[in-house]
Parts: structure tokens; sequence; C-alpha cells
């Protein structure tokens, strides 16, 4: 699974890893994939004939691991995401290596330059009902409608015999708003966009602000009541 280098340098925090927007969901300490989810092959090359020609940068997740559309795409990415950055696999041309592995494409991501070229690309998703496509102002994550957050969390709900009540979730993006649906308590980040706040429960603080932190101490310390925003 792609996972953050900070989660992989303390294992003993976590076990069950949900990746890939919910395509991917694992047992770390068996190495059992407990649900895999991939985009159909005749999509993949829907996506492919689309986009190829536009004025996009491409990035996917092929087999658990992460591609990237050239050097210069990796490089523009540690500056982003430091470590992170240094596990990508470089392709020459993603959207021919798109092709070559149909079969085990788990989530393309398409970034785009300006409001109108994001328009573009919605427009262009918007006939292909068998897909999500989860945009942020940068770029869209798109995935099979039978992969999500919250199909995943539900699933690993199920199998770890957790009730809703039980679960609680943190996000700041339009896709985190499928988990929001499945968990007791919901929480959007205080630098999410508007859209995703009016989807949770609660609002916590920034990404900047220790945002996370504060929503644990929330969930171990005061009763749920909803509707809450945390300072």
């Amino acid at each position: 699974a792609c996972l953050p280098h900070t989660l992989k340098e303390h294992p003993d925090l976590f076990r069950y890893v949900i990746s890939s927007n919910g395509a991917l969901v694992k047992d770390t300490k068996t190495q059992k994939e407990l649900f895999r989810n991939r985009i159909p092959p005749y999509l993949i090359e829907e996506l492919v004939h689309r986009f190829k020609k536009e004025r996009v940068f491409a990035a996917a997740h092929i087999g658990s691991e992460y591609w990237v559309n050239g050097r210069m795409m990796q490089m523009q990415g540690r500056l982003v995401f430091g470590k992170d950055a240094r596990e990508t696999v470089i392709s020459s041309d993603l959207f021919a290596d798109l092709l070559k592995n149909k079969n085990y494409v788990e989530e393309i991501q398409l970034y785009f330059l300006g409001r109108r070229q994001k328009e573009r690309v919605r427009a262009l998703l918007s006939d292909l009902h068998e897909l999500h496509g989860a945009f942020t102002p940068a770029y869209v994550e798109i995935f099979d409608k039978e992969s999500s957050k919250g199909k995943a969390l539900k699933k690993l709900a199920g199998h770890l015999g957790i009730e809703k009540d039980e679960i609680a979730c943190i996000g700041d993006g339009e896709n985190d708003v499928f988990m929001f649906e499945v968990a007791g308590s919901s929480f959007a980040m205080g630098n999410a966009e508007q859209a995703v706040k009016e989807k949770a429960a609660y609002v916590t603080r920034s990404n900047r602000k220790n945002g996370v932190a504060c929503a644990i101490e929330h969930i171990l310390t005061t009763p749920s009541t909803g509707g809450d925003e945390l300072r």
C-alpha cells in the first residue's frame, strides 16, 4: 500500500490500512488483503482515450505502487511530499503504461492548471457513471464506484465486528465524505473546503494547528453531541 514514511516507521501504531481511496484494505500484520478492487480495464481504455491529449498531468496507483508521468513530476512531488516521493515509479509515458497494466489500476489522478481546465476534466468524466471523481482545487482522483473509503471502512468494520457508533473518522477532502456516512463520529479538518465541513458532525482545527490531535482529544474526553466546531 502507498503509505507515508512516517507511518511505515511506526508499524506498532496501526494494523489495518485502507488505501487507494478504498480500493485496497490490508492487514499489515498478516500481509493479507481483506479487500481489493480496481478500475475495470475497459474504463482504463476509455480514460486514456479521453485524456491523453488533454492538458493534464497524470499519476496512478497501479498494483499498490504510485506511478507518475516523468521525472519532473517526481521532482515536483518531492517539494510537496518529501521522502514519500522517492518511492514513486517514474513512467516516460504513463498513459501507455496504464494500457499495459490496465488489469491492475486502482486509481488515476489528473492534475490540471486552473478552473477552466478543471471544468473541462469534470465534463469529460460526467457520463462515466461507473466511476467516482473526487475533486480538489488542483487535481481529481478517479476510482471505481465500488471503491470508496466509506465502503472499505464498512467492510473492515464488518470484518472486525465493530459497530458504527464505535467508529470515528477525520478528513479534509471530497473523497473523505464517503467515510463520514459510515462513521459514528466524523470530523472535517479546519482547512477543508466548506462543502466537506458541512458533511461532518464536527469541524476541528486546521492541519497547521494540530487538528487531528484536537479531534482525537475530543473523542476521548467529550460526550458526542454533534455540530460543534473544535477550538
